[in-house]
């Protein structure tokens, strides 16, 4: 299959234009599956994000044909990002304080972010994985954390942040891993995933 046409059941603005930027053609949708309104249930990242990241792009395909394929169906990505910091997940904060917080926490330590993706074929083929990578964050003048909160730019971003935004913005943050895995849409991990189906 050459059709590089792709459904992203995310309303992440990171996510398609990673795509968009890779060559696919994005169509995004969305559903009332919001992780931010979940507990993990103390579950392991990997599975935490990979469950989710399910339910979205089923939720999303239940959506768009129910119970029946049209033979115009279209492959559904959908991917779920969580910091684990000192054994902790941290997902999309929920408000000002949590947010401050998870930063302030970051400062001087290295964390975890884990991206889990599902693809769903046409056919109804399911494809499931999980990338790691290491994020250091070093120390950040408290008047920025202050000023970048007040911004309001953390919300709908695992751990309060964004990686290239505060990368640009002078923060000091080294990382071992995919870029794309920190900014939630693992391209090496979807290009396995997807393998020749839609290559």
């Amino acid at each position: 299959m050459s059709d590089r046409r792709i459904v992203l059941a995310s309303r992440s603005p990171r996510r398609a234009a990673l795509l968009a930027g890779a060559g696919w053609d994005v169509a995004v949708r969305t559903t009332a599956v919001d992780d931010g309104d979940l507990q993990d249930g103390a579950v392991p990242p990997a599975a935490w994000t990979t469950a989710l990241a399910w339910l979205k792009a089923r939720a999303v395909w239940d959506m768009l044909w129910g119970t029946s394929e049209p033979s115009e169906a279209l492959p559904i990505v959908a991917g779920d990002t969580v910091c684990e910091h000192g054994g902790v997940m941290l997902g999309q904060p929920a408000d000002a304080a949590e947010a401050a917080s998870m930063i302030h926490g970051m400062q001087g330590a290295s964390h975890a972010v884990w991206t889990g993706l599902c693809v769903l074929l046409p056919g109804k083929a399911r494809r499931i994985g999980v990338d790691r990578a290491m994020v250091h964050v070093g120390e950040v003048p408290a008047s920025e954390i202050e000023a970048y909160v007040a911004s309001g730019r953390w919300r709908g971003k695992a751990g309060g942040y964004n990686l290239s935004e505060r990368i640009d913005a002078g923060w000091p943050i080294t990382y071992d891993g995919h870029a794309s895995t920190i900014m939630g849409m693992p391209m090496p991990l979807l290009e396995r995933l997807i393998g020749d189906d839609l290559a």
